[in-house]
């Protein structure tokens, strides 16, 4: 059961991430895209 929660929890970090990053492309790509000319 823990292992489950733990699970379920990481998943929803998972897509935390990704909805804030999105979020931050929209605001500013410009910042996004510096960081990818390496």
């Amino acid at each position: 059961m823990t292992a489950l929660f733990n699970f379920q929890s990481l998943l929803l970090v998972i897509l935390l991430l990704v909805c804030t990053s999105a979020y931050v492309h929209q605001l500013m790509p410009a910042f996004m895209d510096r960081h990818k000319d390496g």
